[in-house]
């Protein structure tokens, strides 16, 4: 069993992103080397990368640090970070998607929970950009083959707007409005407990996790290998033993959101990275139809100038399974 985590980050295979793959070790996989049984798992990924991806840290055993020779015992948590894949060719895909807006230089996409954006080591197929070039083929700007009319991203497990520019100068223009911050993102988080006030911010810098390669972790300012982050939220609705929140971040580092949120106390529901464990709702019978599957975190809105002039708006629809967990018609709020 095995789950796919996006993530973003420079690595030693050049300045791809990479993406982080989560696997339980199997009974049939005890005493196999570790090395030999992660090629196994990882499409394209040979041996002698995942040696070197071991012996640089970014793989780990139940939160420790193996060596490549590692012996398998059998429900070890195994993480360990690829490089995004950059072929020649990525492969087009009949995969369906939500279209919020369409026009001659930017579409705009309502990604679903679980849809991992770029192919990976490992991960190939059925991601978004996949389902992009299946719809739109070639005609979409490649400054890299990888990431086709690409903007930014989301985590594979968030939901909402994705934006992709069709042209080549919408792509630089665009990229250059998120790099200068004249975009405003707004996100649907669902979060454990009821905070006391109704605004709240955290200005903590983000940097990498000291011991778990799967997490970023909250710092403080100018600590090494940090970068500065801040978010904003405002409480929309508290039930009992969670809360509704509007998520306004101003920067964009990996994870941000979910870090800061879980350094306040209060972590995304369902978070499997950093929520705790006795947090509803970790914790629901598999049977439940009414749990969730996954982190409660919904990219709802996206304002930004538009290549040709102006301004928009663009909102992605609360998806189903967040929406059983607040109040019918919950919108934004104005600013």
């Amino acid at each position: 069993m095995f789950t796919t985590l996006s993530a973003s980050c420079a690595g030693p295979c050049g300045h791809n992103p990479w993406v982080l793959h989560e696997f339980t070790v199997p009974d049939d996989a005890v005493g196999e080397r570790l090395d030999v049984w992660l090629e196994s798992q990882l499409e394209g990924c040979t041996r002698s990368l995942i040696a070197r991806l071991i012996k640089d840290g970014h793989c780990s055993v139940t939160g420790g640090s193996p060596k490549a020779g590692y012996f398998l015992r059998g429900e070890e948590t195994v993480a360990i970070e690829v490089p995004e894949l950059e072929p020649m060719v990525i492969e087009a895909e009949d995969i369906p998607l939500t279209v919020l807006h369409e026009d001659e230089e930017i579409i705009v996409i309502d990604k679903p929970a679980g849809m991992v954006v770029h192919p990976a080591i490992g991960n190939p197929r059925g991601t978004l950009v996949n389902a992009l070039l299946g719809r739109y083929g070639k005609h979409l700007p490649s400054g890299e083959a990888w990431r086709p009319g690409l903007v930014h991203r989301l985590d594979a497990f968030t939901s909402g707007v994705i934006l992709v520019a069709r042209t080549a100068p919408a792509l630089v223009f665009l990229q250059e409005a998120f790099k200068t911050r004249d975009v405003q993102k707004r996100y649907l988080a669902l979060c454990a407990g009821r905070p006391r006030a109704d605004f709240m911010e955290c200005s903590k810098w983000i940097g990498r996790h000291h011991s778990d390669i799967r997490k970023r972790a909250a710092h403080e300012p100018d600590a090494v290998g940090a970068k500065e982050a801040y978010t904003s939220f405002v409480v929309l609705e508290r039930h009992d033993g969670y809360s509704a929140l509007e998520a306004r971040p101003r920067t964009g580092r990996t994870h941000q959101i979910r870090v800061h949120l879980a350094s306040m106390g209060h972590a995304v529901l369902a978070d499997a990275v950093y929520g705790r464990s006795g947090q509803w709702p970790l914790n629901a019978p598999a049977d439940d139809p009414n749990a969730l599957r996954r982190q409660g975190l919904h990219a709802w809105t996206l304002d930004v100038p538009h290549p040709s002039g102006g301004r928009r708006q663009f909102m992605a629809p609360v998806p189903a399974d967040i929406q059983r967990f607040v109040a019918p018609g919950i919108a934004p709020r104005p600013r």
